[in-house]
């Protein structure tokens, strides 16, 4: 795939903000970060429950769907892959579960959009929206809980603010809340939605995108904590 500067989604917009280089390791000159288990995991997981929403039925079809869903890339070792698909298997199944006590009326699922700004387009897939009293829409992006998620995350999460004003602009959607769901926890950490943020995100956007396309690489993030840091040339021991 041709490199497109005006192109943009969550990812590569989050990979600049993080370190400029590492944007350049994977999206410019698309070398990609290393699979890991966490990461496999994880995505098997999301295309099992995207696939779910799409073609509802019992336990069996979701753990269906994630068997053909599931990601080799990132195990040390078969009984390690082994271990980590009886995890997801359980999670799974803990949320179907908990999904026939607490229905939603599921609108989209893995929903892929797309939303001219400015000299840019904006991309991205929508784990789950949800519509709720009244016509309004809730947004929620599920993570499998390997990290600790509050109120406060979910004000502050640029990805879940790019995906609101994608179903405001792409779809004509009114967004009334936006959150995460736990797949571990089975718990969903939500705040309204206040439009109003819309200004300061799309500056965002903007400031990010203008040293993206003139790949300003002024800034270092911090190699400590960097995926590629061994495979990066610019890693820097010690930062």
């Amino acid at each position: 795939m041709i490199f497109d500067p005006f192109e943009l989604n969550y990812s590569k917009i989050q990979a600049y903000l993080n370190c400029p280089y590492l944007y350049k390791f994977i999206y410019v000159e698309r070398k990609f970060a290393p699979s890991t288990p966490y990461s496999s995991l994880g995505l098997s997981v999301h295309r099992a429950l995207g696939r779910y929403h799409g073609k509802p039925g019992d336990l069996g079809d979701l753990l269906s769907y994630y068997e053909d869903s599931w990601l080799h890339q990132g195990y040390a070792k078969p009984q390690e892959s082994m271990e980590f698909y009886n995890r997801g298997a359980q999670v799974l199944e803990n949320w179907w579960m908990y999904f026939q006590e607490h229905g939603a009326q599921v609108i989209y699922s893995e929903k892929n959009f797309e939303f001219p700004f400015e000299k840019w387009r904006v991309k991205g897939t929508i784990d789950r929206v949800d519509r709720m009293p009244g016509g309004m829409v809730e947004l929620l992006d599920y993570k499998m809980g390997f990290e600790e998620k509050n109120s406060w995350d979910v004000a502050g999460s640029l990805q879940l603010s790019i995906y609101a004003i994608a179903l405001s602009r792409a779809f004509k959607l009114k967004v009334g809340s936006i959150g995460y769901f736990i797949l571990t926890s089975l718990q969903k950490v939500a705040i309204p939605y206040d439009p109003a943020s819309e200004e300061a995100t799309l500056k965002l956007i903007r400031e990010t995108a203008e040293k993206m396309t003139a790949l300003d690489l002024s800034r270092k993030g911090t190699c400590s904590k960097c995926p590629i840091k061994k495979l990066c040339p610019d890693f820097e021991e010690g930062r």
